[in-house]
């Protein structure tokens, strides 16, 4: 087969989730397969079903209401019921996908239809070690157990490829196996140490399908270890032979350095530290380091503990994934003592580890000395041994006679004696008591039995054995009293009065606090006084043979009348009693007011203000199962205990529906707004608080799921909205489908007549700036159009007013900047086309065809008002950099060019108007618009007609 492993180093490296199939549907990430939905609307269920190998029966079902990124991830070592991935071989499995929408007529959507997709799993466990592989070339091998709760659908002894990710940059392949029935993963150590480079500090092993990886993150990095005569640094990419630097401590304050300490099988010796922390940092002579945990100190808290069985030959039966691991040494604990047994074998194929010079009989533990450090091992008798007790021949029949006689004989004894003193059948509570008695005075006897004879019964299967007998001993002890006195009720009581023994009750319990009990002949009335009753038991002296009637009463509430007499003086009266049942949400725990509650035996209420309501009981009946429903919440059923003080919460999940949103101006995106959802119905008000969230940058609000009602919806564009309208709206939420909030604010601001009139007057201005009278007007004109584009930015401020949302910016001192900016430059065009210089370079020009040439940009509203919200200063500072680049562009031309005044008198009045300048939105504006005439008088040298005319001579 061919998996993959990654190795990634240390250093905060990621490995991205699985490459998708063909159809970008199905994906690997782990121990997931993860199925992409975000095709189908509103799934509601995914369902996976394996279709090759066939006849599996393996299917995965999976809730996809509440995806991440449209993402549904998928265990593919849980399937559903029915369905088994333990010894299915799945790593090219085929599988049709199909997503079921929500909705009662919805249509399944397939999604796959017998694609492939690997749908294996790899979990490693430790511990992870380096030993010789097999043959006659052997080389070092990095062994890793297998778990396997989460190894499935893979096969042993197969090749497949390991990637090893350098600095999350590439992968590389190496070789590896899984062997022992997927118990065990093996990797050439060689091969991954030469292909780690730099990056050494830890190995994070992940394998790699064709569909990404399949196993999650298991990093394998340095450990302390007890290892040789004492403490030990483990690292997987050690190498034998490579010296390395170390320094370390432990928390006594002793230290270890060496410049030139080597490994073995990837343990560096640590002599002179002691178990517990230890700081350690190793690199190499060329500075890469392997260890660097001087902040974060390595702890060595003790062997790693692990079971194994002693088989009927004497060796050790261990879980297959430790096949290969190397023991050369032991320590055998008694319990009485302990001895060394050398030891120089390793684990075979099927987890045994011979102990041939070692007998370990009455054997409790192990130390072993492995190759991955000291492992402290609990020994288990094998399930083919004989455990001591074990029965046999007569004399275990004999046993198994006496230990389970014993006990019953002593129950059933103590019953008979009990009985011959006990003058009427015993209550449920002396029967209890009885059965208490019988029980101990049988356990004893199982123990006397143990302590006593030969017989070994605690901790073999006789004690089973004894376990029945004590049973029945205990159960005759009551049962024996109980028939006798049965068998004497047709007996005659004596004449005279008699005590009746009563006992109270709420239904289940004794009844707490004080009860009237009232007595009188049968159908007669109430003549006698009443006796009181505390705690649910008492005697009432009745003063007559005969039957009498009996009831109990604790406030309004009394028992049903019950009849005594003297050959059976007990009874028992049940008082019923209400429950108070509180119903909250399930969610934040508030009390729900106006829940309707209904049930068996005719229970109805209705919860007030503090979701509470008092239930009465159902006749005959100590508990009942009510349900409670609102419109605002699920059903839910509960069953409710009538007894004393019995208080019942019912949480309620809440009836949710979904909400989408979005923020427009006059159609078009508002961008990120905050959106405020406020409940308008009386429930929600009452219950809920004003949500406030923010859309994305193209003013769409995600889906959110709300409770079910009424909202409204407001949308914040600026502070107070002075210049919107429609800024809200209203929705009602319900299960079924998706509200959607979409508000589409108007923009209210209007050029007045003033601005309008301001407006004219300027174009007015530039027109005459034009008029030449006999001169070419063509660089004028060129100068002009920066102008024009300011006047018609100003003009389409009302139709634009979404650049406006979030800002503090008002829109009329918007216009008033674009307007004093667009007559101050006016002003500067004016002057610079009208020096001597350039009044006789345009008249030189006269006689050239005209040409219309405007400056390429715009003036940018948007841009106008992000300056206005920022740094003047930084705006002031930005004018003069750019005048100086446009200046030493100029000085480039001059040299072929016959007139460049055009150009200087424009540059020299766009700083001008900077520089005199005030504060305040219009001095913003200004510098704007002086960095537009920049860019206009830059650009003037690349259009030919313009640059044509700064040819001629002017004499």
């Amino acid at each position: 087969m061919a998996i993959s492993l990654v190795l990634v180093s240390l250093v905060a490296v990621g490995f991205a989730p699985g490459v998708a199939s063909a159809d970008d549907t199905l994906e690997r990430d782990g121990s997931d397969l993860v199925v992409n939905v975000s095709s189908v609307d509103d799934p509601e269920t995914v369902t996976v079903e394996v279709t090759d190998p066939a006849d599996t029966e393996i299917t995965y079902t999976a809730n996809a209401t509440n995806t991440e990124d449209g993402e549904v991830r998928i265990d593919v070592a849980a399937p559903d019921p029915g369905g088994t991935v333990n010894g299915t071989d799945l790593r090219s499995a085929n599988v049709t996908v199909t997503v079921d929408p929500a909705g009662e007529n919805a249509t399944a959507v397939p999604l796959a239809n017998e694609t492939a997709v690997p749908l294996h799993a790899v979990a490693l466990a430790d511990p992870v070690w380096i030993g010789d592989s097999e043959g006659d070339n052997a080389t070092d091998q990095l062994y890793v157990p297998l778990d396997p709760a989460g190894t499935v659908g893979v096969s042993a002894g197969t090749d497949f490829d390991v990637g090893l990710g350098l600095d999350g940059n590439e992968t590389v392949d190496v070789e590896g196996t899984i062997r022992g029935d997927g118990t065990q993963l093996v990797v050439d150590r060689g091969e991954l140490v030469d292909e780690a480079g730099d990056s050494r500090e830890t190995l994070d092993l992940r394998v790699l399908s064709s569909a990404g990886p399949v196993s999650d993150r298991a990093p394998i990095g340095p450990e302390l270890r007890s290892w040789g005569d004492g403490l030990a640094l483990w690292h997987p990419l050690f190498e034998p032979g490579q010296e390395y630097t170390v320094n370390a401590a432990d928390d006594g304050n002793a230290r270890y350095t060496a410049t030139a300490a080597e490994t073995v099988d990837g343990y560096l010796e640590l002599p002179g530290l002691s178990a517990g922390e230890a700081e350690i940092r190793v690199s190499t002579a060329d500075g890469t380091e392997l260890v660097n945990r001087t902040d974060d100190a390595l702890e060595y808290s003790g062997p790693l503990e692990l079971s194994a069985e002693v088989a009927d030959d004497g060796s050790l039966g261990f879980d297959r994934s430790l096949a290969g691991l190397a023991v050369d040494g032991a320590v055998v604990d008694t319990g009485s003592g302990s001895m060394y047994a050398g030891i120089d074998g390793a684990v075979n194929e099927e987890g045994r580890l011979a102990f041939d010079e070692t007998d370990l009989s009455g054997a409790e533990t192990l130390l072993l000395s492995t190759a991955a450090g000291d492992i402290a091992v609990t020994l288990e008798t094998g399930s083919d041994s004989a455990a001591p007790g074990a029965l046999g021949g007569l004399g275990g029949i004999l046993s198994v006679l006496l230990v389970f006689l014993a006990p019953l004989v002593v129950g059933l004894g103590l019953g008979g004696v009990i009985a011959q003193f006990q003058n009427g059948i015993p209550d449920i509570v002396s029967k209890l008591a009885l059965g208490v008695m019988g029980f101990a005075l049988a356990l004893g006897s199982l123990f006397a039995i143990h302590l006593l004879t030969p017989i070994v019964v605690l901790g073999s299967t006789l004690q089973w054995v004894g376990l029945i007998g004590i049973l029945f001993g205990a159960v005759g002890t009551p049962a024996i009293p109980t028939v006798v006195a049965s068998r004497k009720g047709g007996a005659v009581a004596a004449p005279g009065p008699f005590a009746a023994k009563v006992t109270v009750t709420d239904g289940s319990d004794l009844f707490r606090g004080d009860v009237t009990v009232h007595y009188r002949e049968p159908g007669g009335q109430d003549r006698y006084d009443p006796v009181t009753v505390r705690g649910g038991r008492g005697t009432v002296q009745l003063p007559g043979t005969g039957s009498w009637e009996m009831y109990a009463q604790h406030g309004s509430a009394h028992s049903d009348i019950e009849t005594v007499d003297a050959n059976e003086p007990t009874v028992t009266l049940t008082i019923p009693v209400e429950a108070t049942l509180t119903v909250v949400d399930a969610v934040d725990g508030e009390p729900v007011a106006d829940a309707t509650i209904s049930g068996e035996g005719g229970i109805s209420g209705t919860t007030d203000q503090n979701g509470a309501v008092t239930l009465d009981p159902p006749e005959d009946a100590t508990d009942a199962e009510i349900e409670v429903s609102h419109d605002r919440y699920a059903d839910a059923t509960e069953r409710v205990r009538f007894r004393q003080n019995a208080n019942h919460t019912v949480e309620l999940d809440r009836r949710t529906g979904r909400l989408r949103g979005a923020a427009t101006v006059d159609g078009t995106a508002a961008g990120a707004v905050p959106f405020r959802i406020v409940p308008d119905d009386e429930f929600l008000s009452d219950r809920f608080d004003v949500e406030t969230v923010t859309t994305d940058a193209d003013g769409t609000l995600d889906e959110r799921t709300l409770p079910i009602g009424r909202y409204r919806v407001e949308v914040t564009l600026t502070d107070g909205n002075v210049a919107y309208e429609g800024t809200e709206t209203t929705i009602t939420v319900n299960e079924s489908g998706t509200a959607r909030a979409a508000v589409d604010a108007r923009f209210t601001w209007r050029l007045d007549a003033d601005r309008r009139d301001r407006i004219d007057r300027v174009r007015s201005d530039v027109r005459s700036v034009l008029e030449g009278g006999g001169r070419d007007g063509t660089i004028p004109r060129y100068y002009a159009s920066v102008v024009d584009s300011m006047l018609d930015a100003a003009e389409s401020v009302p139709d634009v007013g979404h650049e406006f949302v979030g800002r503090e910016v008002d829109p009329s001192d918007a216009v008033d900047g674009i307007l004093a900016a667009a007559e101050r430059a006016t002003d500067a065009i004016s002057e610079a086309m009208t020096t001597k210089r350039n009044v006789d370079l345009f008249a030189a020009c006269a006689d050239m065809p005209d040409a219309d040439v405007r400056w390429s940009g715009s003036f940018e509203l948007a841009e106008l008002l992000d300056r206005l919200e920022s740094d003047s200063n930084a705006q002031r500072r930005e004018v003069k950099q750019r005048y100086e680049a446009v200046d030493g562009l100029i000085e480039g031309r001059r040299g072929e060019l016959s007139e460049i005044a055009p150009a200087r008198e424009m540059q020299q009045r766009a700083w001008e108007l900077t520089r005199e300048a005030d504060r305040g939105s219009e001095a913003v504006a200004i510098g704007y618009t002086s960095l537009l005439l920049l860019d206009a008088v830059e650009e003037l040298f690349e259009h030919d007609a313009l640059r044509e005319r700064l040819t001629r001579t002017v004499f």
